[in-house]
């Protein structure tokens, strides 16, 4: 690892702890003060802005990451977004004003829906911005931007509770204040790396190229969008908000399980769409390099649901005054399931994607979100939210299955065992905790040492030396 590896993985790490940790710190916030009602119909909300929002980027963010990585013109490119980015927020905001008129009795019971569907328009218009830094390579920009949203929400949050005014008005102007202030740090960021203000622009031209090439990459985006928060929407329609409540907080709790996948694949786009774009970039170091991120993701993929799934019900009984960990135990276990895979699926899916192959992932996505939609109907009335954590982790088999059979890339030693491997080891480790009755944090810390001393006593993984890699890093 050199200096600039070092450096990029520095701030992409800390981007996406602080990001969780204050996203984690906020979803608790709101879990512990508002009610459980109150709760699920706030994220049911967030599920269908946050969707909308995914959807009006016509894929264009890999898309502009990948261009600005190959060395295109910054303004020209991110401009071009920009304007699309600000066009598309306006319309989107006058439909909802005027479904908010037209359906007056919708939006009563839904009371937050305008606000926190007018802060994902400010997110989205922050969007262009961000993939400018992460295509430029500028990560400690990136991380800025990445994180002053909710530490605008927190800080707020914070102070409406210590004047005691937590209601739905006030959560509205919190939100969109939030929103507000992610895109004016983002401008200015942006500007810092520019040099210069990011203008929009109405160049016809290249805008027609950015959409000729996310033309599959669109339908990609409309139907990643419907898997990652279909579940959370139709929670909300086919069960009640208290089991949309348990069923959010879960998958909170399995997104922030994922934080190190979070971290490594925003670094590993550019990396293999740089490769990809000169044969003669996949040298022996670069593979070397690529089999060995393979590996180190087949054992941190466990480690994070493995320590949760051992004290789950204790810890988050302790935390959430006896709310939540009970209602969400088995939630939570059928979801970090699925990490491993999904692990697996994101490095497939970014080889596919800097190979150039955006019709095939449309058309795995197509199979899986279809699969996934059709799953959460029939599971979601019988099971609610275990119905739900079932359709999810079943559909993301689905789609590893997929990506498996399809991708390939000989120059790469990717093997499944090494991923099949430490999570069975992992499972073990989590029912043979099951009878182990001690405090829950002790628990928590035996069973990630037992299993780094597995993977290392059965082979499946040797752990390079922390003060080697730091050698490295400086050197």
């Amino acid at each position: 690892m050199n200096k600039k590896h070092f450096k990029t993985f520095s701030a992409t790490t800390f981007q996406i702890i602080s990001n969780q940790f204050l996203g984690l710190a906020l979803f608790v916030l709101l879990a512990l003060c508002v009610s459980k009602n109150d709760f699920g119909d706030l994220n049911w909300s967030l599920a269908v802005g946050s969707t909308v929002c995914i959807i009006l980027t016509f894929g264009f963010d890999h898309i502009v990451v990948k261009k600005l990585s190959a060395g295109a013109d910054a303004q020209a490119i991110a401009g071009a977004y920009l304007t699309h980015a600000i066009l598309l927020s306006i319309l989107a905001a006058l439909v909802m004003i005027g479904h908010s008129w037209l359906f007056p009795g919708f939006h009563e019971v839904h009371k937050l829906l305008l606000a926190i569907f007018i802060s994902s328009l400010f997110t989205f218009i922050s969007s262009p911005y961000k993939q400018l830094a992460n295509g430029t390579e500028h990560f400690w920009h990136l991380a800025i931007m990445s994180i002053i949203g909710n530490l605008a929400k927190v800080i707020g949050l914070l102070i409406m509770l210590a004047i005691k005014k937590v209601d739905a008005a006030a959560l509205s102007v919190l939100f969109i204040a939030a929103g507000l202030i992610e895109l004016l740090v983002c401008a200015i960021a942006a500007r810092t790396i520019l040099k210069r203000a990011l203008k929009i622009s109405f160049n016809l031209k290249v805008y027609k190229a950015l959409v000729k090439e996310a033309l599959p990459q669109m339908g990609v985006v409309l139907l990643d969008s419907s898997f990652a928060r279909i579940d959370w929407i139709l929670m909300g329609i086919l069960s009640t908000n208290i089991f949309t409540a348990d069923y959010s907080f879960s998958y909170k709790a399995f997104e922030s399980s994922r934080i190190p996948l979070l971290i490594i694949a925003p670094v590993l786009l550019p990396k293999l769409s740089k490769i990809y774009s000169r044969e003669d970039a996949f040298t022996d170091a670069a593979v070397k390099e690529l089999n060995s991120l393979w590996k180190i993701e087949s054992v941190i993929c466990v480690i994070i649901p493995l320590m949760l799934n051992v004290c789950w019900e204790d810890l988050i009984n302790a935390f959430t005054h006896n709310r939540y960990g009970t209602s969400t135990k088995w939630v939570y276990a059928i979801l970090s399931f699925s990490l491993p895979m999904l692990y697996m699926s994101n490095y497939l899916w970014t080889l596919a994607f800097a190979q150039g192959r955006l019709k095939l992932t449309f058309k795995i996505s197509a199979v899986v979100t279809i699969t996934n939609f059709l799953l959460n109907v029939l599971l979601i009335k019988r099971y609610s939210a275990v119905g739900a954590a079932i359709a999810f982790s079943s559909s993301t088999l689905l789609q590893l299955i997929l990506y498996r059979a399809t991708v390939k890339e000989e120059r790469l030693n990717n093997k499944l065992g090494d991923f099949v491997k430490t999570t069975l080891l992992g499972i073990t480790i989590v029912v043979a905790f099951q009878y182990i009755h001690i405090f829950w944090l002790l628990r928590m810390a035996a069973a990630l040492l037992l299993f780094l001393a597995l993977i290392y006593v059965l082979r499946i993984y040797r752990l390079t030396n922390p003060l080697k890699l730091l050698k490295n890093a400086r050197g």
